[in-house]
């Protein structure tokens, strides 16, 4: 169904200074790097390159191609993708997400398909998030939930951001056009330690990816949640 990986910031020791370490960017995201002024933003953006040349080295066959060989780049939409040098545009969709101090790439197994990765941390949020972006359906599944209130929010709202990217849409749709029941009907292509989810994306959503099959999983990892959805 789908290849991913994690990272964690605790593997790269420069990170804490929004620093590149030698050998890791192209020269194309040196130029990227050096126009991110805010370090946190810096340190997002390096970890999810972290994450997804991780990944794009581990499927690049027996004598996989250097750190700086590869790009990892934004189309207009923001849309990551990937060049790799002498190749060109990596065959693969490639999807990027990063929260707290851990990184997240997952690319989908089949090529034609389109795929939409998110990490969220467990952790108490501003209720206002469930009044404005949320449906009364999912409203009431947080509210029903007592202790587990955390979790059920990070992984609704993981479910909603992972759709939206394979949608290629981010935030621009509104949230409550995709509908996250937290327990979907079980599929044979399911991952070893990834759980269903049923999501039901509104009308108004562009129908071409949603209108081939669309799976969408998640898993805890310690206290984050991560979900990838994937449609072809």
């Amino acid at each position: 169904m789908f290849r991913y990986v994690l990272v964690r910031a605790s593997e790269y020791p420069l990170l804490d200074s929004g620093q590149a370490w030698p050998g890791f960017l192209s020269s194309r995201e040196d130029a990227i790097l050096a126009g991110l002024q805010f370090l946190p933003r810096r340190r997002k953006w390096l970890l999810g390159r972290a994450a997804a040349k991780r990944l794009v080295r581990q499927l690049s066959g027996p004598q996989p191609v250097a750190e700086a060989g590869i790009s990892v780049l934004n189309r207009p939409s923001g849309e990551p993708f990937v060049l790799v040098e002498g190749r060109g545009e990596w065959e693969f969709p490639i999807s990027i997400s990063h929260r707290s101090e851990v990184g997240l790439a997952a690319v989908p197994e089949d090529r034609g398909a389109r795929i939409g990765a998110d990490i969220e941390t467990v952790e108490p949020r501003d209720p206002a998030l469930v009044r404005q972006f949320f449906t009364s359906g999912e409203a009431e599944l947080v509210v029903s939930s007592g202790e587990a209130a955390d979790e059920v929010v990070a992984r609704i709202w993981s479910a909603k951001e992972a759709v939206l990217k394979l949608l290629g849409l981010g935030l621009r749709l509104d949230t409550r056009g995709i509908a996250v029941n937290l327990h979907g009907e079980p599929f044979l292509e399911c991952p070893a330690g990834w759980q269903p989810l049923a999501v039901k994306v509104g009308v108004e959503a562009p129908a071409p990816p949603v209108s081939r099959l669309l799976r969408v999983v998640w898993r805890c990892e310690a206290n984050h949640v991560l979900t990838v959805a994937v449609a072809g």
